[in-house]
């Protein structure tokens, strides 16, 4: 761990920050995560319960945002702050599913965005495959285990899940990121 953390560093992102504004930073957002999240997974519903797209967006957005503006371990304190209140909340029955796909989501997003500098496109693009594809696995799990569907429907949904996250993820978290750096908002 100390090495991905020196080639963090290099690059001058820290894996991992504990300040006040990082922290408190991640609780916010994590509320505002709740909320969106709340709203989204309702939109799916209506367009179609099986797949989640506007989810799948939005959940990889904040995947990557947190985890560029505040580092760990606020990206895990926002991912968890919003499975744990889909669980509460009876968000889907796969809500428990959520808190694995959150945690190992947003850990991964660390890892792979820190050897990154997080200019074009491609550097966005790539820790929203990992991301995605960590996240819908776990889903995946839960999809056999609770719903006790087939595999290939699952491999299906999966694909049209991780590919809508990882486009929509990828465009919105560069743009929401590169727009609340040049603010100032963030440092």
């Amino acid at each position: 761990m100390n090495r991905i953390s020196a080639a963090c560093a290099s690059l001058g992102k820290p894996l991992f920050r504990v300040d006040t504004r990082s922290l408190v930073g991640s609780v916010l957002l994590g509320l505002v995560f709740v909320l969106v999240q709340q709203v989204a997974h309702r939109i799916d519903a209506l367009i179609s319960p099986a797949v989640v797209i506007v989810g799948g967006v939005t959940w990889a957005t904040f995947m990557g945002l947190v985890v560029l503006l505040f580092s760990q371990p606020a990206g895990l304190i926002t991912a968890e702050v919003a499975a744990f209140v889909a669980v509460a909340s009876g968000l889907s029955p796969l809500a428990m599913f959520f808190i694995p796909a959150n945690g190992l989501g947003s850990i991964t997003y660390s890892l792979v965005s820190c050897k990154l500098p997080m200019r074009t496109l491609l550097h966005h693009l790539i820790p929203q495959v990992f991301t995605n594809l960590v996240g819908n696995a776990c889903v995946a799990v839960g999809l056999r285990v609770i719903l006790n569907l087939p595999w290939p429907i699952i491999l299906f949904l999966a694909a049209i899940t991780s590919t809508a996250g990882i486009i929509g993820g990828t465009l919105l978290t560069r743009l929401v990121y590169n727009n609340v750096i040049k603010s100032g908002v963030v440092k």
